[in-house]
Parts: structure tokens; C-alpha cells; sequence
């Protein structure tokens, strides 16, 4: 809500002070459009927690998925210039290699002894691999300010959507000193995930030499996450889905651009990037059919913890028009 109204604010007077500045030009400059197709390899860590209904500061189970992507992407903006806004979209669609990614199941049993004390065991540990996709969609507004020599301040309002879609194969699960498998190397799970976020953002545009230029940027975001699971080998378990996580939290991110001028048109860029969202205002709803012990309902809880680390480096060609 804060970054919303902040955002709010700022786009105002962004706005404000460019109406100012063209009542004062009496030049019309012509704009620039920006063409940049990439490829990207992308590493996440996703990670959320249940609390135990009665010992509510101990995690009764706990997901974590360690996706290895490639990700392609291609991005369209207008050339910032000084006392100018600017404008990006970009569309990213990422592939989850199966061979590379992993994903867990941790359950715990905790009792209490006879002192009181809280006693937590290890009770099961499920491994499969992992597989899916993601479609990430980013816009901002932007308003540029000079530095000294041909630098660039860059103040950014942005929105960012993604769907991100695991699934699970195979289940190779250690329960009790136990192995066994329940989809026998099938289909197993799936989860997926809608985040939208928007973000402030700040950059400098610092050219290092007439052919090399670095533009780090930092941005701030506000998270609204809804997650939908389909447990399929779970006969006490709906399938439409199995259970939902509706959650709320902030997030940081920081990027980093190498650009090398190839032409006057056409340059040289490589971006590395990471960002982590950590939720903390969440609920997890499970919905249990009529073959539960309990019959068929709806239970609500509060999550433990929801955190996504995501971490890439890219490659690509920019080309102005």
C-alpha cells in the first residue's frame, strides 16, 4: 500500500514537471524506440512452510523447489533522455528443465516430553523432479534527470505479472526408515502460481568510456501472491485444487547492465539480476473430499513462511531503431 501511494505521488509530479518543461521547449524532440531480444539462464529457489496447528512456531511441512530455467525474452523501450519520460515492456517465457530441477517435501512430527519441552522429528522427506513453465510480464514508466557528464538518473514506476507453473514427476519418499514411491516416476503434483507486483525503481546510466556503458538498477516491490496445488496422489485431497495459498509481502531486487557499443545502432548487453520476495501475511486453504477421516471441508490456516530467491544472467542484442 505504500509503495502504491508512493508510486502515486511521484508519477504526479513526474508529470507535473514534464508539462513544465515542454511549455518551455520549443523543440520538439523526436523519440527513440529500443529493441532487445535476450536469453537468459535463471536459477529459483521457492520455498513455503505450514505451521503445525498446535505447536504454531513449528513447521509441520515444508515445499522447496530448485528450478533450473532458460528463459528468452524480448524488451521494447524508448531511449531515456534527459528531462524526458520513458517508457519499457518486456515479455519473458521461461522453460524448467526436468533433469536439473528438484523439488522436496519435508514433514515433522513434534510432541511434548515430560519436562515440557518440545520435541520435533524428521518424519518424512519426499524428492521429485521438477518441470514447467513461467510467463513473466513487466511495464514501466520512467523519468530521467542528467548527471554530470552524459549520466542519467532514472526514476521508475513499474508492474510486474507472473504464472508460473510447477509440476512434479516422480516421488521417491523416506517416511519412517521407509522407501517407496506412490506415481511410480508419474505425474505427482502440481503447483501453480500467480504473483503481481509493483515496484519503484531507480537507476544510473553511467557510460565508463565511449563504448562501454553500466546502468545498475534497484527496485522495491509490493507482492500479491495466490497459489493453487493439485496433489494427485493424495485420495483424501480435492483435485480443483487441493489446497490454495493467498499471501501478501515486499521484495527487493537489484539489476546489473553491461552495454558495449557495437554501432551506432546496435549494442552488445549482458545482465545479471536477482531478486527475493518473502511473504508474510498468508493463509493456506486445504479442501479434503469425503474420503478424509474428517469427511469433506475446507481448513484454514496461517502460512509459516513463503520466500522466492530468483537469480539470472543474460545475453543480448540491442538495436535502436
Amino acid at each position: 500500500m505504500i509503495i502504491k501511494k508512493v508510486a502515486f505521488v511521484l508519477t504526479t509530479l513526474l508529470t507535473f514537471n514534464t508539462v513544465l518543461a515542454d511549455i518551455d521547449s520549443k523543440e520538439e524532440k523526436s523519440i527513440n524506440f529500443i529493441i532487445t531480444p535476450s536469453l537468459a539462464y535463471r536459477y529459483d529457489v521457492f520455498k513455503y512452510s505450514i505451521p503445525d496447528s498446535e505447536f504454531l512456531n513449528k513447521r509441520i511441512s515444508e515445499l522447496i523447489w530448485k528450478n533450473h530455467i532458460i528463459q528468452p525474452s524480448i524488451k521494447i523501450e524508448t531511449e531515456p533522455s534527459p528531462n524526458q519520460f520513458t517508457f519499457l515492456g518486456q515479455v519473458k517465457y521461461g522453460y524448467i528443465l526436468k533433469n536439473q530441477s528438484k523439488s522436496w517435501d519435508h514433514d515433522w512430527d513434534h510432541t511434548r516430553d515430560i519436562t515440557g519441552n518440545v520435541i520435533s522429528r524428521l518424519r518424512s522427506i519426499t524428492k521429485s523432479q521438477a518441470t514447467g513453465n513461467i510467463l513473466d510480464l513487466s511495464g514501466a514508466v520512467g523519468y530521467s534527470l542528467g548527471l554530470f557528464k552524459e549520466s542519467l538518473l532514472t526514476f521508475y514506476v513499474g508492474y510486474d505479472y507472473s504464472d508460473y507453473r510447477n509440476k512434479n514427476y516422480g516421488d521417491i519418499q523416506l517416511a519412517y526408515k521407509t522407501t517407496f514411491s506412490f506415481s511410480s516416476g508419474g505425474l505427482s503434483q502440481k503447483y501453480n502460481f500467480k504473483t503481481q507486483s509493483p515496484w519503484l525503481g531507480l537507476s544510473v546510466n553511467a557510460p565508463l568510456t565511449d563504448k562501454f556503458t553500466i546502468i545498475p538498477t534497484v527496485k522495491l516491490y509490493s507482492l500479491k501472491h495466490i497459489g493453487k496445488a493439485y496433489w494427485i496422489y493424495r485420495p483424501d485431497l480435492k483435485q480443483d485444487p487441493s489446497f490454495k495459498n493467498t499471501t501478501k509481502g515486499k521484495g527487493i531486487g537489484f539489476d546489473l547492465d553491461f552495454i558495449y557499443k557495437y554501432s551506432d545502432n546496435l549494442d552488445l548487453t549482458l545482465n545479471l539480476e536477482t531478486k527475493k520476495f518473502k511473504m508474510k501475511k498468508s493463509t493456506s486453504k486445504m479442501f479434503y473430499n469425503s474420503l478424509s477421516p474428517g469427511g469433506e471441508r475446507d481448513d484454514t490456516s496461517k502460512l509459516f513462511n513463503l520466500i522466492l530467491i530468483s537469480s539470472s544472467i543474460s545475453a543480448g542484442l540491442k538495436y535502436k531503431l
